[in-house]
């Protein structure tokens, strides 16, 4: 199984994938291949996958994702005659439950975090850019005014390596004339370097918790984000352009409850003008 793992970290398919999709792969396959490395993968049928899948019954978007980095594999071995058919394909994802994900901020937590953290400190900072740009944490802390020209910042997202431009808006702007920033990146640590992703997250996962925030997140904000848009009318293809998001399914994960909102609206008009 390893030796085939490492074929298709070989391969096109592989390679053609962005940097950051490559390396939850990578991550993924490589614990996989700590207990099943030495297996035959020739040996392995869907009743064997079904059993590693229901072990993670208690995390099922984990699951997912290993059946999702397996089926590439035997995809790969398929292609090119390591094996007659995937015996990944007929295996069957996990329902999860709760479909939407991290939780949104709600305007009355963006309030709350904002009069822990004013103006001017390095969390307020942070928060601004993951609120007014709607990107991800990976994405934010590359920023830096080299990324930026005639008010629009230029984003080339880590994890899908789509090249995306998106306007500076005036709020953010005026926090970021207000704020103490570093040279390459706006955003650093104690010591003046760049914040890795996840040293970002677990710095901001302290701020929340400062503010009494601890049900909420950066990835959260990203949210919010897409939810405000959809509250004052954009569409899901303008709220894409920003997002940077590939597909109109995972923006309406994002607004669904705007969208609701907003259609309930129209029927309390209708009822209430026909009356």
């Amino acid at each position: 199984m390893r030796w085939l793992v490492e074929q298709y970290y070989q391969s096109s398919a592989y390679k053609e994938i962005s940097a950051g999709y490559r390396r939850t792969r990578r991550g993924i396959l490589d614990k996989f291949c700590e207990e099943h490395g030495d297996k035959r993968y020739t040996q392995l049928q869907p009743r064997h996958i079904r059993k590693f899948r229901d072990a993670m019954m208690d995390r099922p978007g984990s699951a997912n994702n290993l059946l999702k980095a397996l089926r590439q594999v035997f995809k790969y071995a398929v292609n090119y005659d390591y094996l007659d058919t995937n015996p990944v394909a007929v295996v069957e994802r996990l329902k999860i439950k709760n479909k939407d994900g991290f939780h949104a901020w709600t305007l009355e937590e963006i309030e709350q975090f904002e009069s822990t953290h004013p103006i001017g400190s390095k969390a307020r900072l942070a928060f601004a850019f993951l609120l007014y740009t709607g990107q991800r944490r990976s994405d934010v802390v590359q920023m830096g005014r080299q990324h930026v020209k005639d008010g629009w910042m230029t984003v080339v997202q880590q994890k899908t390596g789509k090249r995306i431009e998106i306007p500076i808006l005036d709020n953010l702007q005026s926090i970021i004339d207000a704020s103490q920033t570093g040279d390459l990146t706006y955003l650093v640590t104690e010591y003046g370097k760049p914040f890795t992703s996840n040293g970002f997250g677990n710095w901001f996962r302290k701020k929340c918790n400062e503010a009494g925030l601890p049900q909420c997140s950066a990835h959260g904000v990203r949210k919010a984000a897409a939810s405000h848009l959809a509250d004052i009318g954009c569409t899901v293809h303008e709220i894409m352009s920003i997002t940077g998001h590939d597909t109109v399914t995972e923006v309406q994960r994002y607004t669904k409850a705007a969208q609701q909102k907003q259609l309930a609206e129209r029927v309390r008009q209708r009822i209430d003008g026909h009356k």
